[in-house]
């Protein structure tokens, strides 16, 4: 169960997104007593007593500000959802053969966000055991950079095709400078010979179930 603290810190994001650099600055616009305000950012009040009155003029879903699942708020131009404090995007779940299933559209689910994360950090699920046995089943996988994918090469890595297909795979060199076999990690699936492969991230961290 979410925290006034949980709640508050969402309630900072959307007040930020909304475009309210400072606090007492939202609370005057909100017309609620500015310590009132305060503790409810700051997890020192209840603040569910406000939240229809927040999600209406920050323009996020009450349930957001509750429990970080639903619409939250928006990057300044509109390009991708801000996280809630302390969490990243989960990007999508590694099934069978450790193809990603991409989760696109809202609303979009949370996960921790590892220490010392750069900006762009997302993460992905690793169902069943398709990861077996370098990942369990439940592990998360997080990563942030885009790298070509000669610069993986003989690396587990997660990775998108030029058909604009998702996988966690070792890259090996195929039969052409431009060509890239990929992998698997667990040998019950065959490995996938001459991708065109447009980018591969180097996974940052894992956190085991």
């Amino acid at each position: 169960m979410a925290t006034n603290k949980d709640i508050g810190g969402r309630i900072k994001a959307a007040r930020i997104a909304a475009g309210y650099r400072r606090a007492a600055e939202a609370a005057e616009a909100l017309g609620v007593a500015y310590p009132t305000y305060a503790g409810h950012e700051n997890g020192s009040r209840d603040p569910k007593g406000n939240i229809e009155l927040y999600s209406r003029r920050f323009g996020v879903s009450t349930d957001w500000l509750l429990t970080a699942r639903g619409a939250g708020p928006k990057a300044a131009d509109g390009s991708r959802p801000l996280s809630p404090p302390g969490k990243v995007r989960l990007a999508g779940r590694v099934g069978a053969g450790q193809v990603i299933t991409p989760f696109d559209d809202e609303p979009f689910e949370w996960v921790e966000e590892p220490a010392d994360a750069a900006p762009d950090t997302v993460a992905v699920e690793v169902v069943g055991d398709s990861g077996f046995p370098a990942f369990d089943e439940g592990s998360l996988l997080y990563y942030s950079k885009l790298l070509p994918p000669s610069e993986m090469v003989n690396k587990k890595a997660v990775l998108r095709t030029a058909v604009g297909d998702m996988y966690v795979k070792i890259l090996r060199k195929g039969s052409t400078d431009d060509l890239w076999t990929l992998q698997s990690i667990n040998s019950l699936y065959p490995d996938l010979v001459d991708q065109v492969v447009e980018w591969a991230a180097p996974i940052d961290w894992i956190k085991p179930r």
